[in-house]
């Protein structure tokens, strides 16, 4: 699973018109096949309704191993910053807007 889901964000280029919403939803969607859009879910954290700073947050502490998880490490090291801050950025709005990423 974690070579599908890193092959799926390195298939979206930085840059991508248009830009940051397009990168965004296209990242969230990679997200979306482990973490179930509504919520939902036993086995894996829910991350539909988080706020962008929390997403950040916990992206960075995976990025830094300050969280224990050798998928979401590895996620969180293919993204950029920019990257990180658009699928964050999608996510909440999404959430704000009651709707499913």
């Amino acid at each position: 699973m974690l070579g599908i889901s890193l092959c799926a964000i390195l298939l979206f280029p930085e840059g991508s018109a248009p830009a940051e919403v397009s990168q965004g939803a296209q990242i969230a969607a990679t997200c979306a096949s482990c973490h179930d859009p509504t919520g939902g879910g036993l086995a894996i954290p829910p991350i539909a309704a988080l706020d962008e700073r929390a997403i950040v947050k916990a992206m960075l502490a995976f990025r830094a191993s300050e969280s224990p998880s050798h998928v979401m490490h590895a996620v969180a090291l293919s993204l950029s910053d920019d990257e990180l801050a658009a699928t964050a950025r999608y996510l909440a709005d999404r959430a704000k807007a009651g709707r499913q990423p």
